[in-house]
């Protein structure tokens, strides 16, 4: 999902895109999840351009148009993942 783009004004380091994204969302948008939507085996919501093996930019108008939705609190996985108690336990409690 690369594009050619020709000034190097419309790209991004992750650390600039983060600071985008939060400001645009609301909340905490890590760089590390920036990489993760440029990731191109992955998401590759992003654009990038791989300048060597470890730099990446990203496009300025996709994190401009990319918005990132407040995910839940981890409860209902929390709630899956607790230990139940055995059903005789529960009937003597």
């Amino acid at each position: 999902m690369v594009r050619k783009e020709e000034t190097i004004d419309n790209w991004l380091t992750s650390e600039q895109a983060a600071e985008i994204l939060t400001a645009r969302s609301g909340h905490t948008v890590t760089s590390a999840y920036v990489r993760r939507l440029g990731n191109p085996k992955a998401l590759a919501k992003i654009a990038i351009w791989q300048v060597n093996k470890r730099t990446r930019l990203y496009s300025r108008r996709d994190i401009e148009e990319y918005t990132v939705k407040v995910r839940g609190d981890g409860s209902v996985r929390r709630e899956a993942r607790r230990p139940r108690r055995k059903k005789s336990e529960a009937d003597a409690a």
